[in-house]
């Protein structure tokens, strides 16, 4: 019995260890392939319809195109609520969006397997 508690303090600390990983990952301002989260209700083939969410715009990079988001649930995606690092596609005018607002969204997985917003609006 005294050898399994240490056993089981190993594994309770390994547990946290993707979790960490995964933080560490949104904080370094890198830009993470979605193409492998989920998709959720979305047909194969349909990645194109995208999807909308609804946030809170933590920090905007226009000359980046990217946006920090913490944003709600996203159902048809299979996405639970977090903050995320998301670029905007070609044509998206982050003039109007700044840190704190609340923002709807729709987001479309590219070719190149990453989601983009196409549209966001800070009047919602």
């Amino acid at each position: 019995m005294i050898k399994l508690i240490p056993f089981a303090a190993l594994l309770a600390a390994l547990a946290t260890v993707p979790a960490i990983t995964v933080a560490q990952g949104m904080q370094s301002g890198t830009m993470m392939e979605h193409g492998s989260m989920g998709q959720g209700g979305a047909m194969h083939g349909d990645q194109g319809a995208g999807a909308t969410g609804e946030g809170i715009i933590n920090s905007v990079d226009a000359e980046k195109g990217v946006v920090n988001v913490s944003h709600g649930p996203i159902p048809a995606l299979s996405w639970p609520e977090m903050t995320m690092d998301l670029p905007v596609a070609e044509g998206v005018d982050l003039a109007d969006v700044e840190a704190g607002d609340a923002v709807r969204f729709r987001i479309v997985l590219g070719a190149d397997q990453v989601y983009r917003i196409t549209e966001i609006d800070a009047s919602h």
